[in-house]
């Protein structure tokens, strides 16, 4: 699976959408237009286009799995925020992204200590940010008492949809999604875990990056 594919205009992307699986996002060269913006386009930088390809998840392995790809792709000083309901994933996902960049110690949720510093060859800062948004509060890593530099580190950020352009001009953002339960009696016991994520690239240093 490629991080991400070439697309010539709105019509191969249509069609690509609709077999998703084999990129985590479609690239063009354009302006966001009415066609573009209708398939869920968001521009990365001027001129620079992707489209999200929804990548469906079995299970909580495959959404760690996913978390590792995306770690492939990183480096120090990166931002990674992540959204999505209560059981979506969030932690899942970084957990494979801290197994990738093959830091020490269990990757739990960060939720009692606001933040929670994972040592490695890369370190991983991993945020929760659920209860300042619950607060309305204003998130500002640089107050955080972190064991790291975030320079030097990769910081994933949970509950952080809205929050990152105030941190950073460049992030990656993944939005997971759980199914709606299925009619009667109960969820079927093969997608009780399945999941959907949308990876969204923002930022120059996302730009024309990783094509094939």
């Amino acid at each position: 699976m490629s991080w991400s594919r070439v697309v010539a205009g709105p019509e191969q992307a249509r069609a690509a959408l609709a077999a998703p699986g084999d990129a985590l996002d479609l690239r063009t060269a354009g302006a966001l237009d009415d066609a573009w913006a209708a398939l869920g386009a968001v521009e990365v930088v001027p001129g620079e286009l992707a489209v999200p390809v929804p990548q469906e998840l079995a299970d909580l392995a495959a959404t760690r799995a996913l978390g590792a790809r995306l770690a492939e792709h990183l480096r120090a000083g990166d931002l990674v925020v992540l959204s999505g309901p209560l059981g979506a994933g969030k932690t899942s996902l970084t957990q494979g992204i801290g197994a990738a960049l093959g830091v020490r110690g269990a990757v739990t949720s960060p939720t009692f200590v606001l933040a929670r510093t994972h040592r490695g060859p890369v370190p991983l800062v991993h945020v929760d940010a659920y209860r300042l948004r619950e607060a309305g509060a204003r998130l500002d890593l640089d107050d955080l008492d972190l064991d790291a530099a975030l320079e030097d580190a990769v910081t994933v950020v949970e509950w952080g949809e809205g929050l990152a352009a105030s941190l950073t001009d460049s992030w990656v953002e993944v939005h997971l999604a759980r199914p709606a339960p299925a009619p009667g009696p109960g969820l079927d016991v093969g997608t009780a875990d399945a999941r959907t994520a949308r990876v969204v690239c923002h930022g120059s240093r996302w730009a024309v990056v990783h094509r094939p």
